[in-house]
């Protein structure tokens, strides 16, 4: 046996032997280049630090380290899971990601992460949400946590493709109270999460956002932290008439949220207004917030990015 084999045999030998594979336990060298790839990647993370602004968030992050891969580390497979739904009458889905070293005697908090128009339960996923966060627990030591990925197309089928934007629209504003009446019961009684708003996030883009907001604004009891990335409409607003608001306003909650983000791209024709207003309105009721524009479209660069900036303030 050659000596880079015996190194990568005893490294695995050791994993067995500590009974973990968590961060710290599976840097196992693979063909004698992980060493080289952690430096690099500890170099990336440094010269990322040196580009936050007073919030501590990175504004434009090029061929970011965290959204790929890392030899040398385990990623746990996300798993899909079907609920009861009192709302629909039916098995719903969702998606949800554990950390590498999940263990049910250990308790977490808890993400919920939103899809915008057209999407569903899988397509945080599509945009390596799962990697993200890992990458982020290891190499920038945010806490572990759980991430639930609903899917907001809230009716017996859980498909728009026969219906008219107005009805699609409706499917999604179902999205909070199926949350928290249904979804969070079900998430809290078969893993073991943290219990408080303290603990408990609801952040997503796009249609995501409008849901986010709604959801932490009207069960502020429940969501000590939320996100909006590239938001649609929440509160009346006459450029987008077509979609009825689901809040009156915006009302400060009894309790200020641990953390409110808004995020947007620079170049968004979509509904790229929208962030700005809010942060507007918001300044005006004095609501506590972060807010941040970027590079970037109505896309999924700038929502990985707000992803990667709201996480890493998460649960501190």
């Amino acid at each position: 046996m050659d000596l880079n084999r015996k190194k990568i045999v005893f490294g695995l030998l050791a994993v067995v032997a500590a009974g973990t594979v968590g961060a710290a336990s599976y840097k196992v060298l693979h063909h004698g280049q992980s060493a080289a790839q952690e430096q690099q990647v500890k170099e990336e993370v440094l010269q990322l630090e040196q580009k936050k602004d007073a919030d501590g968030i990175i504004r434009e992050i090029p061929q970011p380290y965290f959204i790929e891969k890392q030899a040398g580390y385990r990623y746990r497979k996300p798993e899909e899971i079907t609920y009861p739904s009192k709302i629909t009458g039916t098995n719903r889905h969702a998606m949800v990601f554990l950390p590498a070293d999940y263990k049910e005697e250990k308790k977490y908090p808890v993400l919920y992460l939103l899809h915008g128009l057209t999407g569903s339960h899988r397509t945080w996923r599509n945009k390596s949400a799962d990697v993200i966060l890992q990458n982020l627990h290891y190499f920038e030591q945010v806490p572990e946590m759980i991430v639930v990925c609903p899917n907001s197309v809230v009716n017996e089928k859980e498909d728009t493709e026969d219906l008219s934007l107005s009805e699609t629209i409706q499917a999604y504003d179902l999205t909070g109270p199926d949350l928290v009446e249904n979804l969070m019961p079900y998430i809290n009684s078969h893993y073991p999460v943290k219990a408080g708003r303290e603990y408990t996030a609801v952040a997503g883009n796009s249609m995501g956002g409008r849901n986010a907001l709604y959801t932490a604004f009207n069960y502020s009891e429940l969501f000590g932290y939320v996100g909006a990335f590239s938001s649609a409409s929440v509160v009346p607003d006459e450029t987008y008439g077509h979609v009825n608001p689901l809040l009156k306003e915006l009302v400060p909650p009894t309790e200020k949220f641990c953390l409110l983000m808004l995020s947007v791209g620079r170049s968004d024709d979509v509904c790229g207004d929208v962030t700005y207003k809010l942060h507007d309105i918001m300044k005006e009721k004095g609501i506590e917030h972060l807010f941040y524009d970027t590079e970037g479209g109505h896309e999924d660069t700038v929502w990985q990015n707000a992803l990667y900036n709201f996480a890493k303030k998460l649960f501190v």
